[in-house]
């Protein structure tokens, strides 16, 4: 009797640590599942909006530029406007700092533009892992880190989140100058 209680403790035993093994197995596997499924909506929703960039031209300094800033941590550029409260242009900025992706969004035209783009950022995501942007020039398909204001939209946006591989977003309106004729730029 004694050996049969023995015998039946093991294996017990054996069923409950196989059983906790599954269960820490299936919650790792749901908190993995839950952050690819945050990083597949930030990239889905980041790129749909980089996509839809429009070489906006805005005097700045005595010169007309495209509104379109890019630096490694940072992207800055303008919109069409949807909403149904407001149809127009708008500008948006993603920032990455302390860990966090920040945004903010105005509407244009804005003659302080800079000054209401510094402030307080919304926060899309408090801990994202590395947020890194990259610039695709249209004309030599060379990638740069940042993007000055000039002439253009860059052709396309390298877009890094996290440890996952990034992903290149095209640029569609950098094919078309803003004077609406086409660019003869390879991309």
């Amino acid at each position: 009797v004694i050996i049969a209680m023995v015998i039946l403790s093991l294996v017990t035993l054996i069923i409950g640590s196989g059983f906790r093994l599954g269960i820490d197995a299936w919650e790792k596997g749901g908190k993995e599942t839950n952050e690819i499924q945050k990083y597949r909506v930030l990239y889905e929703l980041m790129s749909q909006q980089i996509k839809s960039a429009y070489p906006y031209k805005m005097k700045i300094d005595e010169e007309k530029v495209v509104i379109f800033k890019g630096e490694p941590d940072s992207i800055m550029f303008v919109t069409v406007s949807n909403d149904s409260y407001f149809r127009g242009f708008k500008w948006m900025r993603y920032k990455y700092k302390d860990g966090a992706l920040l945004y903010r969004e105005g509407i244009l035209p804005d003659k302080k533009l800079f000054e209401t783009t510094s402030g307080n950022d919304e926060v899309v995501e408090s801990k994202t892992g590395e947020v890194k942007f990259s610039y695709l020039t249209s004309d030599a398909g060379e990638l740069k880190e940042s993007w000055d204001m000039g002439d253009s939209l860059p052709g396309a946006v390298m877009l890094k989140i996290g440890d996952f591989e990034p992903m290149l977003v095209i640029v569609p309106l950098a094919k078309i100058d803003t004077e609406g004729k086409k660019n003869n730029g390879a991309l």
